[in-house]
């Protein structure tokens, strides 16, 4: 389309307004009322407006000039073509003019990826495996000398008190002397004769100190060196 094509609704737009806006002027004076053809002549003079359609015919429209005198660089036109695909489509398209190329469409490196991955293929070897026995627990080492030694004696009685605190008051005073090293005392409640009393015992005794443990305890009754 060329500039004059362009603009000749313009133009006739134009003219049409000018010939309305005179008859609505000549309406509005009560010209132009008694004349039965005036909406015919208005039409002529519309039709007998001068559009031209050539750019040497218009001496109010600007010189067309060609591109390359206007100092443009000059374009070639071509028809635009518009193809409808499917998204599927689209994006093989759109792969291919960014030169990315499809693995599935490529039949050699289709191949030559299967003839690669095919020999890191390799069959599992069965290893036996040994079932362990059930672990032996670990012997135990019995040291002789870490053995407690098994008391030898007997235990003898050294007095009755009638509470646990003469009693113990009376161990406190006893275990000073050398007879008694090595003896640990033992407090027994007893009920004689309806009294409760403490008996103060200690041991082990072996059965030839008896005697002097009874001694050095002040004790000359029979039953302090029997077995008690």
């Amino acid at each position: 389309m060329t500039p004059a094509e362009a603009t000749r609704p313009v133009l006739i737009a134009s003219a049409l307004i000018a010939v309305v806006v005179g008859a609505a002027s000549l309406s509005g004076c009560g010209a132009a009322n008694s004349d039965p053809h005036r909406f015919g002549a208005l039409a002529d003079q519309v039709a007998a407006v001068d559009v031209p359609l050539t750019p040497g015919g218009d001496r109010l429209a600007p010189r067309a000039q060609s591109a390359e005198a206007a100092g443009l660089r000059p374009v070639k036109f071509s028809a635009m073509k518009v193809a409808v695909m499917d998204p599927h489509a689209m994006w093989d398209a759109r792969d291919d003019q960014a030169g990315v190329r499809r693995v599935a469409d490529d039949a050699s490196l289709r191949d030559a990826v299967i003839r690669v991955v095919q020999p890191a293929v390799q069959t599992a070897t069965a290893i036996p495996i040994r079932e362990a026995g059930a672990a032996k627990p670990p012997s135990l080492m019995h040291d002789a000398g870490l053995r407690r030694p098994t008391p030898m004696g007997r235990t003898i009685q050294l007095g009755a008190y009638s509470s646990p605190d003469a009693a113990r008051q009376a161990w406190e005073r006893l275990k000073a002397s050398a007879d008694f090293a090595g003896l640990a005392p033992a407090f027994e409640s007893v009920e004689v004769q309806g009294r409760t009393l403490t008996r103060l015992k200690v041991g082990p005794v072996p059965t030839e100190a008896a005697a002097s443990v009874c001694r050095a305890a002040a004790v000359a009754d029979a039953w302090c060196a029997r077995n008690s």
